[in-house]
């Protein structure tokens, strides 16, 4: 039984000798470097050591199988993976008794009696040899030639492999594998199984490739090759199907064929261990969409449309559903996006993408705009979406020991043409461990505010036109005791205030008369539409409702349980019925109503919460988390009726829904195909009048000569 006990054990050779591999019994604990061994017990107190001296400096240890400190097996090779040649030594008490050279790969069953391997150079034939002991000595003795496989001349075995009874060779190729039966249940032949074109068995190590295994049934044979499996038909020997396995490239497969099991397990680069049952191999497969990379941020519109930032690409969304509609990306080969945001009505997209700015048609995923501004960070739609806010700093990531003297540029454009409407720069600073200040509008439109620096080096905040990107004043905070600045919040019930929020309180500003009207303590930023109330979460634990004109705490969610110092989001929902609140240790979300502090739902995360907004209705929540899925949650509050006939609508519920949405492509592409008929039309009538006006021009010009 495993205690987590362990014990550290010195280098047992001299330190210009590496150790290249380890070898376990019950009672000792064999080190090998290139030519030597060592022995140790247990609880690693060094043994002896033994130097091998009967094969010339041209061969190396590669694997070692020892029965005991008697008797063992040694393999060696040159050294080089791309150098086939390979030899066997049996050796007992320390002398070479028996030596085999062979190519490529070799596999002993259970016993060690018997061994499988490729001994010719010309080709890659698979030969049996048995461990002969006789008055004349001991001897690896050829027994038989297995059944030789397709082009076996050109593609070299990477891996051979017996199953657990020994009644079965499984060999990996180049470009497939071999199938090699011995209890006559299939065909007395070699059976070779091709991989589609262009995917390949690679070798990572020498005698070691992509593994796999034959079904207890000895009617599919399933292998694990970059993330996919391919199962094949046995009898008719043609590959039946692909399976999208894992995230990652599979590393390890192995059959599970005991008793009434008839699976396989495979592990996988991410980090996932699965087990999938081959008698239901062949059944429809409903695939979720995803992105292969982890979820930045979100970005909603108003017609049940998501945008999602990858480190890859742009991904749109459709809510409702739960569809991936498309990947967008400018360079799909080496593209680093970075922001994306949707315009309300979902029509086109900006986004940050390799230092340029894209403005894209959401309908026929084209690039509208395209321009230069590297080291974008924020994108922000104004006038509801006809307008953008881009800010950007070019020399954001390089290290200077002068941080306060970096520059930001502002630049508002117009959409979807991307004309340049007005720019404008302001300086600030990067303190360590907080992101870059996001600049606000208020809530009237009228105002952007952003962080800037005083004279003194000091955080404030700045004030520009919305209209113009005039430079009005700025608001600094003297006597409020405000030492860093995490975010500003502007007040949505009134347009001529702004909070400015740091690790311990909130304070709020007037930003017409450039005063401090009060501050609250706890507060970290989230606040209801009328502004009344906000939310307290500190990282040890707790939840509670402030009241935010005297920060008197008026209701208790979550009470101030200790549980470790973690990271928490917590917001309202839209139209302010909800308080959500996740915890990264739990990896829970929980939702409160706002009214009464009773909690409706505790959900547990499939992996950790990257992003989360609230949909415009309020109703439902989108999450994205580290593994690429975008989750799409309905707050089923059983006071709330109106819900009810919310989800009673949702294409989950409905079997027609895809006849429907079928229904509704279709008028969508007939009113497509009216509009562009009409144009048609109408640049052909024009072009007709001209040509005809030309033509008349034309005579009058004639008859005016002649």
């Amino acid at each position: 039984m495993l205690s987590s006990e362990f014990v550290i054990i010195n280098n047992p050779f001299e330190e210009t000798d590496n150790v290249t591999g380890i070898y376990l019994l019950n009672q000792n604990l064999f080190v090998n470097t290139k030519r030597k061994l060592a022995r140790l017990d247990m609880r690693g107190n060094f043994i002896d050591t033994k130097e091998i001296n009967f094969v010339t400096d041209e061969w190396e240890i590669l694997v070692m199988k020892i029965r005991n400190n008697d008797f063992y097996h040694l393999i060696f090779w040159s050294g080089s993976i791309n150098e086939p040649r390979l030899r066997l030594s049996t050796c007992v008490a320390s002398q070479e008794v028996a030596v085999v050279d062979f190519y490529n790969t070799l596999v002993f069953d259970a016993k060690w009696n018997v061994m499988y391997c490729c001994p010719s150079a010309e080709n890659c034939e698979v030969v049996q040899f048995e461990y002969v002991e006789s008055e004349s000595g001991v001897t690896w003795q050829q027994a038989k030639s297995l059944p030789r496989y397709f082009d076996d001349e050109k593609e070299q075995l990477l891996q051979l492999k017996l199953d657990k009874e020994d009644t079965m060779l499984l060999g990996s190729t180049g470009k497939g594998f071999v199938v090699w039966d011995f209890s006559e249940r299939l065909p007395n032949e070699a059976i070779y199984l091709a991989l589609p074109h262009g995917v390949r068995n690679i070798t990572t190590k020498m005698m070691t490739s992509n593994s796999f295994m034959v079904s207890a049934t000895l009617n599919y044979a399933v292998a694990g090759v970059r993330k996919s499996l391919y199962v094949w038909c046995l009898q008719a020997r043609q590959l039946m199907k692909v399976l999208d396995a894992h995230f990652g490239r599979i590393i390890q497969l192995e059959s599970l064929t005991i008793g009434n099991w008839n699976s396989v397990i495979t592990s996988s680069i991410d980090r996932s261990v699965k087990i999938w049952n081959i008698n239901n191999i062949f059944e429809q497969v409903h695939v979720i969409d995803r992105h292969e990379l982890p979820i930045d941020t979100i970005s909603l519109s108003q017609t049940d449309l998501a945008v999602t930032v990858t480190r890859g690409c742009v991904g749109v969304w459709e809510i409702r559903s739960g569809r991936l509609l498309s990947k967008l990306a400018d360079n799909h080969l080496g593209a680093i996006v970075t922001h994306a945001e949707i315009t309300p009505d979902g029509k086109h997209i900006v986004s940050s993408e390799t230092g340029k700015i894209l403005v894209w048609n959401r309908v026929s995923e084209q690039v509208l705009y395209r321009d230069d501004q590297p080291g974008i960070q924020q994108i922000k739609f104004l006038d509801h979406g006809e307008k953008v806010l881009s800010i950007s700093c070019s020399n954001i990531n390089k290290s200077s020991d002068d941080e306060s003297g970096l520059l930001a540029l502002a630049q508002v454009r117009s959409l979807p043409e991307g004309v340049l409407l007005f720019s404008f720069e302001f300086s600030f600073r990067m303190i360590p461990g907080i992101p870059f200040r996001q600049a606000v509008v208020s809530s009237d439109g009228s105002y952007i505010i952003v962080v800037t620096v005083d004279k003194g080096m000091k955080d404030c905040i700045g004030i520009y036109n919305a209209t113009t990107g005039n430079y009005l004043h700025k608001v600094t905070f003297k006597g409020c005791n405000i030492k860093e600045v995490i975010s500003i919040i502007p007040l949505p019930h009134k347009p001529n205030q702004v909070a400015v929020i740091s690790s311990e309180k909130g304070s709020i500003f007037d930003i017409k008369s450039k005063r401090h009207i009060r501050s609250i303590l706890k507060w970290g930023g989230s606040c209801t539409k009328d502004g009344k109330f906000g939310l307290y979460a500190p990282p040890r634990g707790g939840l509670e409702l402030l009241e935010l004109r005297k920060g008197t705490t008026v209701k208790t969610y979550i009470p101030k349980v200790a549980e470790g110092v973690f990271t928490v989001i917590c917001m309202f929902t839209e139209g302010d019925e909800y308080v959500l609140y996740y915890h990264s240790g739990k990896k829970t979300l929980r939702v409160f109503r706002t009214s009464d502090t009773q909690m409706i739902a505790n959900y547990r995360m499939q992996a950790e919460l990257t992003a989360i907004k609230s949909t415009t209705d309020g109703k439902g929540l989108v999450l994205g988390t580290i593994d690429g899925c975008l989750s799409v949650l309905a707050i089923a509050d059983p006071e709330n009726t109106e819900i009810f006939k919310y989800l009673a609508d949702l294409p989950s519920r409905d079997e027609q829904w895809k006849k429907k949405l079928a229904k509704a492509k279709a008028r969508i592409r007939f009113k497509a195909t009216i509009r562009i008929t009409r144009l048609c039309i109408r640049l052909y009538s024009k072009c007709e009048s001209r040509l005809k006006q030309e033509s008349n021009a034309a005579k009058k010009q004639k008859e005016a000569k002649n």
